[in-house]
């Protein structure tokens, strides 16, 4: 994926950009930081299906992907405190309906190639005129409700009443900002040395099931670079902290880092911001293992409430507690003890070093997901390079803001450019056959099955269309192999060639 750096010269841009931020309170970025992200957003019919009023579509799904509130764009501007803003690549804003010559299936990846196909033949080519290529099918009977490539450019989504929601849209661009599910674990009474492995989706933003309503986690925000300096921070010795509304617009501490052996907790508060973060209130935690803050776990003391923010934290081996204090409108006070030392009375101070940001090569590569029908969110194979890790862009050391000792390390925020896609090796799909060397097929056609290609020239959204992800309806994440994939559309045509045949067996015999 591309992006576009709007320059200071956009005034235009920019008033847009601080109407977009105004309502969550925080500070928007300057004009010169907003990256614009040209999506071309297709309609695509099949012979056999389409959507029921071109026009319509159109005009609803526009307001879904750019709409003032609401909408994808809305929502990323204000998540990202108006650093990205994904535009239309052309002047309809949505474009087509554009004919897939075979009659409905769920082969996604069978469709994009097929779009990308006929792009250039409208004067539309990727990077030169497009970043992102987003592809509205109709309400076709799949297990997904959308997909996208974790770290590429491509999504897939259904129409639907009014276009795609809110909250498939927010979920599906997540992905392909790198980011994948975020599945909770459960670590009873606070015990860190007691949690169990990744259950249910954590609801704590689109991309654990939560619809468009959260807002990004803090480590979140951390992988793709947008907390400003000074507002991530590293504990390094016990001490007492003030944490600040990941949403807010007061200066300070947003994410709260705290060492755990190899891995690391970050700590962030929620409250109701604007129009993001409703329905949380509260101090929320995530495991992060290693250097991977996209793939943080929310935690939760308690199995019976997938929402409740934690209270008290604590790892005998590690002689690790954290408690939270005074919640109040403003702030939350986090309280540390590192390997078993009492925290200081006073204001008392701990050296703080640097902490480097994440660290791109260090990031899992890319890889496709889907999301069914039901989920808060969507997903499909992927198209570009691997998902990016955020490269440094190294600030000076900021204070903490602790009301008792040990202020933490600054960690200097990551610059983020847009993720690359790529990685993984996966099967091409070739184009559906044609009748006459090049005409339109006759009768139903199904795609070809997935066959495959050492040859990434042969078609360069392959090396994305490897792993999927699918949500369930119950939020359930669901890890589907390509051998298990090209065996559930295989069966697919298997059953729809066997229907028709009967179908047909029945005719003749009425006859």
């Amino acid at each position: 994926m591309q992006f576009t750096i709007a320059r200071a010269a956009a005034g235009a841009a920019s008033f847009a950009v601080l109407a977009a931020v105004a309502g969550t309170g925080a500070v928007p970025a300057a004009a010169d930081e907003t990256r614009n992200n040209r999506v071309l957003v297709v309609l695509a019919d099949f012979e056999d299906q389409h959507h029921a009023d071109a026009g319509t579509d159109r005009a609803g799904i526009a307001q879904r992907y750019f709409g003032a509130e609401g909408s994808l764009q809305s929502y990323y501007r204000a998540v990202s405190r108006g650093r990205l803003s994904y535009v239309p690549a052309v002047p309809d804003k949505v474009l087509g309906p554009l004919t897939l010559p075979w009659h409905a299936n769920c082969d996604p990846r069978a469709a994009r190639q097929e779009i990308e196909r006929q792009l250039p033949q409208r004067g539309l080519t990727k990077g030169k005129d497009y970043d992102s290529l987003s592809i509205v099918l109709p309400r076709v009977p799949c297990g997904w409700a959308g997909l996208a490539q974790v770290g590429g450019p491509v999504s897939w989504l259904k129409a639907g009443k009014g276009g795609p929601t809110p909250a498939a849209l927010a979920h599906e661009f997540g992905h392909n900002l790198g980011l994948p599910h975020q599945p909770r674990r459960v670590c009873p009474g606070g015990d860190l040395g007691a949690c169990g492995g990744p259950a249910e989706m954590g609801r704590k933003s689109p991309m654990g099931g939560g619809g468009a309503g959260p807002g990004l986690s803090a480590t979140q925000l951390i992988h793709a670079g947008w907390l400003a300096a000074g507002e991530h921070q590293r504990v390094t010795a016990s001490g007492t902290f003030v944490l600040r509304p990941l949403y807010g617009g007061q200066k300070g501490v947003r994410a709260l880092e705290v060492p755990l052996g190899h891995d690391r907790l970050v700590l962030e508060y929620r409250r109701p911001e604007g129009s993001l973060d409703g329905r949380l209130n509260g101090v929320y935690a995530y495991r992060v293992s290693g250097d991977s803050y996209r793939s943080a776990d929310p935690l939760s003391p308690s199995a019976g409430d997938r929402d409740g923010a934690v209270t008290n934290l604590h790892d005998a081996a590690a002689k690790l507690t954290v408690t939270v204090g005074a919640v109040e409108a403003d702030s939350a006070t986090v309280t540390v003890t590192l390997n078993g030392v009492t925290p200081p009375a006073g204001s008392g101070t701990a050296p703080a070093v640097v902490v480097p940001p994440e660290n791109p090569a260090a990031s899992a590569p890319a890889t496709p997901v889907p999301d069914p029908d039901g989920a808060d969110g969507a997903d499909e194979p992927a198209d570009g390079d691997d998902p990016t890790g955020t490269p440094a862009d190294p600030t000076a050391s900021a204070p903490a803001d602790p009301t008792g000792s040990a202020p933490p390390a600054s960690v200097p925020p990551a610059s983020a450019p847009a993720p690359r896609g790529g990685g993984a090796t996966t099967p091409a799909m070739p184009s559906p056959p044609t009748a006459g060397g090049g005409g339109r097929p006759t009768g139903p056609v199904t795609p070809p099955a997935a066959t495959r290609s050492n040859d990434p020239e042969a078609d360069p959204g392959a090396d994305h269309d490897k792993d999927l992800a699918h949500t369930g309806g119950n939020g359930t994440a669901l890890a589907l192999t390509t051998a298990a994939g090209a065996t559930l559309v295989a069966t697919g045509a298997l059953l729809l060639r066997r229907r028709n045949r009967g179908g047909g067996r029945r005719a003749r015999a009425r006859r």
